[in-house]
């Protein structure tokens, strides 16, 4: 008979790993750009859409031009505070293990996506509120773009032409949420534009990169974040992409939009993150001394406004 296993080993903390589930890249700060604000509200000038309008211009000798008008407005934009706070216990605190945890580390990373997420959230709410989607969902829970004879390239390119007419500038932007985007890479028309076949071997498959070429778009993003939808402590987990998945009262959720190489004077952007910035109003970590609580406290804060500038600038599917 071997001998005991607990008499050679006794089991300790590994300090070279450890597990802790936190989502993939946010898009929020490349689907509306960041404007700070020394302010926690401001306006922002509006032009309208004058430019865009011919009128004549034809003016005989001694005569005088003809005379135009155009259009300037402001919108205005408040930043609220979003916030998230725990407590470190001194018991918590003393029986971590510093070769494994940093509690103080940890606490404001799992603060700081879950204040993240929020944001990735409403990102998405506030688009379906503002725009009215183009239904391309199918019975069953599928979506065209998993429909073998929908070409999703041609659609794309048509809608170019209804963002292109209304601010004067084609799309350089297409979001995909993962549903989506599989949808879409795996759809044999989109395959056929590629590598003139729908069946590709072994190791070809369509990257962004590809999509990039193929949408001509400056930029593809995927939306991967997910999350969970089912009450804490409820099991089995319900895990949810936040961009959309099928089966969604709206589908999978993708959107071909506008969007400037940086925020500035006199150019168009579907939207903009305004963030109250100045002095201590940035990005926070607040911390204090909860005597009665016999334990440290821990605060993330920030001050944003998610903000659709230009809500003719995307089509939402």
């Amino acid at each position: 008979m071997g001998l005991n296993v607990g008499a050679l080993h006794v089991d300790t903390m590994l300090s070279n790993v450890s597990l802790m589930y936190r989502n993939a890249d946010f898009l929020s700060e490349q689907v509306f750009p960041i404007v700070p604000s020394d302010k926690q509200s401001n306006r922002y000038p509006v032009y309208g859409t004058d430019n865009l309008r011919a009128v004549a211009d034809a003016r005989r000798p001694g005569a005088l031009s003809n005379q135009i008008d155009w259009s300037l407005s402001t919108n205005p934009f408040f930043c609220d505070g979003h916030a998230l706070s725990v407590y470190i216990p001194d018991e918590d605190r003393e029986n971590a293990d510093p070769a494994v945890m940093d509690l103080q580390t940890d606490s404001t990373i799992m603060l700081t996506d879950k204040i993240f997420l929020n944001r990735e959230v409403n990102l998405v709410n506030a688009l379906m509120a503002a725009l009215t989607p183009v239904d391309l969902s199918l019975s069953g829970g599928a979506n065209q773009f998993d429909n073998t004879s929908f070409d999703p390239v041609q659609y794309i390119d048509y809608q170019k032409e209804t963002v292109a007419v209304q601010i004067g500038l084609r799309p350089n932007t297409m979001l995909f949420s993962r549903p989506a985007w599989r949808g879409f890479r795996n759809n044999p028309n989109v395959l056929k534009h590629i590598f003139g076949t729908s069946v590709v071997g072994t190791g070809q498959q369509i990257n962004t990169d590809h999509a990039k070429a193929l949408l001509e778009v400056d930029d593809v993003l995927i939306g991967d974040a997910v999350n969970i939808t089912s009450g804490e402590g409820i099991t089995p987990i319900t895990t949810h992409y936040v961009w959309g998945q099928p089966g969604d009262t709206n589908g999978a959720l993708a959107m071909l939009f506008y969007r400037p190489k940086s925020p500035g004077l006199r150019t168009v952007s579907l939207g903009y993150q305004f963030t109250w910035n100045k002095g201590r109003m940035g990005s926070l970590v607040y911390t204090d001394r909860a005597n009665k609580r016999h334990a440290d406290w821990l605060e993330v804060h920030r001050y944003y406004s998610l903000q659709i500038v230009a809500a003719a600038a995307a089509v939402l599917f």
